[in-house]
């Protein structure tokens, strides 16, 4: 298992670190985004949104469950909060999402931890600083390919 942690010390960093890792990724990947309410799941799908290259405005899928971006869409962003079981997940036709070929971004992932969805890439955000702008971010992996890509971007990432 690859872990990596990284702090950031404003939004804008936070932003500015995923738009690094979009564009570092060009294959689909499953990222569960985890962490508090206003911990920056959000932010951090606007900049791995952009670092893609997608000019999409990306807004929180609270209410919509799921958001497209992309035309054809290349990104799927999901907020599994207010689901109570994996069942509701998978009758909205999460397996369909899953054979597009599409990197799918899931905000409250706990529905679908345990399931064996590859490529994927843990990414857990912790808002334990003196300011509420500052940020640890854990990355976790344990796909080869995923874990090569955060070691090419190794220069901004703290071990």
């Amino acid at each position: 298992m690859l872990e990596k942690r990284i702090t950031t010390k404003s939004s804008q960093e936070t932003f500015d670190f995923a738009k690094q890792l979009g564009e570092a990724i060009d294959f689909p990947l499953i990222v569960f985004l985890q962490g508090q309410m206003g911990a920056g799941k959000t932010l951090f799908s606007k900049g791995f949104v952009a670092g893609m290259g997608l000019l999409d405005e990306v807004t929180s899928p609270t209410y919509t469950i799921v958001n497209e971006y992309g035309n054809p869409p290349r990104v799927f962003h999901f907020d599994l909060y207010r689901l109570q079981d994996p069942d509701e997940l998978y009758e909205m036709g999460f397996e369909d999402y899953l054979s597009q070929g599409c990197t799918l971004l899931l905000e409250w992932p706990d529905l679908v931890l345990e399931d064996n969805l590859e490529p994927r890439l843990e990414i857990r955000f912790e808002s334990c600083f003196d300011s509420p702008d500052d940020r640890e971010i854990i990355l976790k992996t344990d796909n080869e390919k995923v874990a090569q890509r955060l070691n090419s971007i190794d220069k901004k990432i703290v071990n």
